[in-house]
């Protein structure tokens, strides 16, 4: 089911975008030692865990400022399941089809933070954009966005609204370039562009 771009970023739209992606390091494990550590969040930090799947959460994108958002990655399973890297974000036309823009990961905060992510807990990364006008032969109109961890599994679409949280959906996004940061077990900072 689709909705408008609400935010559908897919795993499967990245490899329309592959080409124009730098490449992402391999996802850093955390060393062994002591028994994990629980943050006010409710992620675990420190002990390796199994990859979340895109079966495993679901996204929220919540616009922050103009081009830029905070992106939300919920683990709705019943056990721990690890994110790191960088979220696999696709985008789609109103019809469905996969749109084409180069995508630059960056170590935006910092070097992605693995987190085992606890039922119902979150870990977080920031993305923007580059608006352009919609009749620019280099812009495309997205009016989905999906969301894929680099664990694998089908992307979901990421519910997209206004800025901080507002009850504003966003429908229609033209833009001719997207770059996102590093999975993070904390919102500090990864909106910091």
């Amino acid at each position: 089911m689709r909705r408008p771009l609400r935010g559908i970023v897919s795993a499967a739209v990245l490899c329309a975008v592959a080409a124009c992606t730098s490449p992402s390091p391999a996802p850093r494990e955390a060393p062994a030692g002591p028994a994990p550590a629980e943050s006010a969040g409710g992620t675990v930090t420190g002990a390796p865990g199994d990859a979340c799947t895109g079966e495993d959460i679901t996204a929220e994108a919540t616009v922050q400022k103009a081009g830029v958002a905070l992106l939300t990655i919920t683990n709705t399973s019943a056990a721990p399941c690890r994110l790191t890297g960088w979220p696999k974000l696709g985008l789609l036309a109103a019809d469905g089809s996969a749109l084409t823009v180069p995508v630059r990961e960056v170590p935006q905060p910092g070097p992605a933070t693995p987190a085992d992510v606890a039922p119902g807990q979150s870990a977080y990364a920031g993305f923007r954009w580059t608006s352009c006008d919609k009749s620019a032969t280099d812009c495309a109109v997205a009016t989905t966005l999906t969301v894929a961890p680099e664990g694998g599994g089908a992307p979901v679409t990421a519910t997209f609204t206004g800025v901080a949280g507002g009850t504003q959906t966003v429908d229609e996004l033209p833009l001719s370039a997207l770059t996102v940061g590093t999975l993070q077990p904390s919102p500090q900072g990864v909106v910091a562009w």
